[in-house]
């Protein structure tokens, strides 16, 4: 049944209930004799001594009529003999004796083989029990002592009588457990097989996941551990799909945005040497210009692999928001007059606002947010800076004039090579990578970002970071 694989987890489910079920037998015949030996033995020995009482009196009278133990020390050896006899299956030919006297001592005669008698030294007349090993009473006869009526152990009697009963009990009791334990056997099969069913599912399924079967998922029911582990399966088995096909976008998204500048590259050199074009100053600054987009495309796609494998590095320090927003919008003062273009930076409150991180990145961050505007936004426009503070937050606003962005684009807009399919497109120059690395700046600075519909009908750009 186990073959060459070793236990599976059924087969170990099944050996737990079965030895449960073993050991819960042992432990309840274990208690049953306990309880035996406890309570009935207990009980009977006290009872027993109630009785010594009634038959050391009696014991007392005979002894008084007769002066001595002689009369039941007969008694008892003809009594033995005839038990002896009894035993030899010769009980038809020989009547039971005459005993008057010890039976006038015994109050049933269920105390007749365990009546013991002792001299005053305590040595045995009838029986052949010591004197320690029994239960005794005094028998005393005008405040002297003759001699002591005994019981022989109520332990002894059950080990050898009484006990014999509770074996044959015990007997039937272990029958019975051996019975329920094939039962409990033959029904726990069958559920071990059902709880490690939903483990057999998920192991198949991560052999399917395992060869590249993204779209595998498991059927959940119930709310137990099993269904949460199926949860979290399914969601891996999301994530996985999610990556592989996010992983195909990039690489046909980056072919697709070498692809163009490489191919007009390419045109403008065949044209050169096939004399279409002339080489001049301006041909050549054309390629250059060409050259310059494939050099930053590929420094784009540089930083964001860098990020992505956790080697891009970030210089820590206190770092004034203040005075990177002031030297930003100054740098980018000229660009945006040149476009007909509004620049504004206002600050709440002129308080230092610090917080942990690279000046560069952070330079680098507004610089690309501000440019995103420069490129999309409509003459004459505007883009307002604000930079405060919120609830132990740095929170900088950039808000910009039309066009703006669709409610089902807004969400995207921070995705590697997508662009909005209106006036915010490729034709002025984006390569859809700015503001994913924006993203990532942001993310290495443990900060947020995120886009909204801005009051002046543009794009509203919403950045937060942490304060020391």
């Amino acid at each position: 049944m186990i073959g060459t694989k070793g236990f599976q987890i059924r087969h170990k489910l099944f050996l737990v209930f079965v030895l449960s079920n073993v050991l819960l037998i042992v432990s309840m015949w274990q208690v049953f004799q306990w309880s035996f030996d406890r309570g009935f033995v207990t009980y009977a020995t006290e009872r027993d001594r109630d009785f010594l009482q009634q038959m050391a009196n009696r014991t007392a009278n005979l002894f008084i009529y007769y002066d001595d133990w002689y009369f039941l020390v007969q008694e008892s050896r003809l009594e033995k003999e005839w038990q002896q006899a009894k035993l030899e299956n010769i009980r038809d030919l020989i009547p039971p004796p005459s005993t008057p006297n010890l039976d006038l001592i015994y109050p049933s005669q269920y105390y007749r083989q365990r009546f013991l008698l002792f001299d005053q030294e305590k040595q045995p007349l009838i029986g052949d029990v010591t004197f320690a090993d029994a239960e005794t009473h005094a028998v005393m006869v005008d405040n002297s002592l003759v001699g002591y009526v005994g019981l022989r152990s109520m332990r002894a009697l059950v080990q050898d009588q009484t006990l014999r009963f509770v074996r044959q009990q015990g007997e039937a009791f272990l029958l019975i457990s051996a019975f329920m334990l094939t039962i409990a056997a033959l029904l726990t099969w069958p559920l071990a097989q059902w709880l490690s069913r939903p483990i057999c599912t998920v192991r198949q399924a991560t052999k399917r996941l395992a060869a590249g079967d993204f779209d595998t998922r498991i059927k959940i029911k119930g709310t137990d551990e099993l269904a949460d582990l199926g949860r979290d399966f399914n969601h891996l088995a999301s994530t996985l799909e999610h990556m592989r096909d996010a992983r195909k976008k990039w690489v046909a998204d980056t072919a697709h945005e070498l692809r163009t500048p490489v191919a007009i590259l390419r045109g403008e050199i065949e044209a050169m040497q096939d004399g279409i074009i002339k080489v001049s100053d301006n041909s050549l600054a054309s390629l250059q210009q060409e050259a310059v987009h494939i050099a930053r495309l590929i420094d784009d796609l540089n930083q964001l692999s860098m990020h992505d494998m956790g080697s891009l590095n970030y210089c820590m320090e206190e770092a004034d928001l203040n005075d990177i927003l002031e030297q930003t919008v100054h740098s980018m003062q000229l660009p945006f007059d040149e476009a007909g273009l509004e620049l504004e930076l206002v600050i709440v409150k002129k308080n230092p606002i610090i917080i942990t991180g690279d000046d560069d990145r952070l330079h680098q961050l507004f610089a690309n947010l501000m440019n995103n505007t420069l490129k999309y936004t409509n003459a004459p426009g505007k883009l307002t800076v604000t930079l405060t503070r919120e609830n132990k937050k740095a929170v900088v606003l950039l808000e910009d004039t039309p066009p703006g962005v669709s409610d089902e684009d807004i969400t995207q807009i921070f995705e590697q090579f997508f662009r909005v399919e209106n006036s915010r497109n490729r034709a002025t120059g984006g390569r859809g990578l700015g503001l994913a690395i924006c993203t990532n700046i942001v993310d290495g600075h443990q900060g947020t970002i995120s886009a909204y519909h801005s009051s002046f009908g543009g794009l509203g750009i919403r950045v937060e970071f942490p304060l020391n």
